[in-house]
């Protein structure tokens, strides 16, 4: 089974660097095939431009990434979602893994 790669994007990293591992514990405990990291936005696009990536997540405070990645994106048919206000303010790791399988198409039963 081929992993899928997962990048969370927010403005410093410090709170997806919480939520990614929030995340990876969901992932463990259901054994889904996708790796999950973070990146703060000032670096976001060599990562793009550097390696696979599935799908990407965005943080709320940095939802103005959108509008600088999208053509990018858009090249790269890398498809990408804004995590919602209410799972990224509760550290909520399998709302958000639940977001990015259905954005990624995978199977999200639990």
């Amino acid at each position: 089974m081929e992993y899928k790669n997962l990048l969370l994007i927010c403005a410093s990293g410090i709170t997806t660097g919480l939520l990614v591992r929030s995340i990876q514990k969901n992932i463990e405990a259901r054994d889904i095939p996708i790796h999950v990291y973070s990146a703060p936005a000032i670096i976001s696009e060599q990562i793009i431009n550097d390696q696979k990536i599935d799908g990407i997540m965005i943080g709320p405070q940095a939802r103005y990434e959108i509008s600088r990645l999208e053509d990018l994106l858009s090249f790269k048919k890398i498809p990408y979602k804004l995590i919602s206000d209410e799972n990224y303010e509760l550290l909520n790791g399998a709302g958000v893994l639940e977001e990015g399988m259905k954005m990624l198409k995978m199977e999200t039963s639990k």
